[in-house]
Parts: structure tokens; C-alpha cells; sequence
């Protein structure tokens, strides 16, 4: 049985190479599982990831609303705020008209004692309009 002469030596060739094919063919899809595998155990993190960035977008972006919400609120105050103080200046001007008119009727000695009174009605309008 020469192989050389067509004896049987070729049939246990080709058995034990079709035979290392199929290990070779066994281990490239033990490896093409494991790498599906890790490719998919890697996805599922991706998402978790991925959730969890979702959710802090959402958290900032109740947490952005919140500030608008705040900023508007605060410039409504502001709003009222200057147009408080508007008014305040109308009535400070009035009051320093009268004051002047009242100098130039008065001299002396009573001019003193009218711009202390004045002054100290001027502090307890500017302190009331503070406290309130």
C-alpha cells in the first residue's frame, strides 16, 4: 500500500486534513462567538451608558428651566423695582422744589433749624419707604 502507487495513504491524508479543518473551523467559530459576545456585552454597556447620560440631560435641562423660570421672576422685580424708584425720585424732586422756596423766604437762624427739620423728615420718608 504505497501511496505512491494509489494504495490507500491518500484516504488517511485527506481524513486527517479534513479533520484539522474542522478543529480549525471549531475554533474560528468559538472565537467569532466569544468576539460577538464581548462585542455584545459591550453594547449593553453602551447603553446603560447611554441612559445615564439621557438622564442627566434631563436633569439639566429641568434645572435650565428652573434658572429661566428664576431669571424672569427676578426681572419682574426689577422691573417694579425701577419704576419704585421713578416714583421715589418724582417725590424726592417735589420735596427739594419746596425746600428751595422755603429758603428763600426764610434767612438766617430759622433757614438752619427749617433744613434740620427737613432733613430729618427726608430720613424718615427715605427709612419708610425702605421698610415697606
Amino acid at each position: 500500500n504505497n501511496p505512491r502507487f494509489g494504495g490507500s495513504a491518500p484516504a488517511q491524508n485527506v481524513n486527517r486534513y479534513s479533520a484539522a479543518q474542522q478543529a480549525a473551523n471549531r475554533s474560528n467559530e468559538v472565537f467569532i462567538e466569544k468576539s460577538m459576545e464581548q462585542q455584545q456585552q459591550i453594547m449593553r454597556e453602551q447603553d446603560e451608558q447611554l441612559n445615564v447620560v439621557g438622564q442627566s440631560i434631563g436633569r439639566l435641562k429641568e434645572i435650565g428651566t428652573l434658572i429661566g423660570d428664576e431669571v424672569e421672576d427676578q426681572n419682574i422685580l426689577l422691573d417694579d423695582f425701577y419704576s419704585d424708584m421713578g416714583q421715589t425720585e418724582k417725590r424726592m424732586s417735589n420735596v427739594q422744589r419746596k425746600m428751595d422756596k422755603i429758603l428763600e423766604k426764610v434767612d438766617g437762624k430759622k433757614q438752619n433749624i427749617i433744613i434740620g427739620v427737613l432733613l430729618i423728615i427726608m430720613i424718615l420718608v427715605v427709612i419708610l419707604f425702605f421698610s415697606t
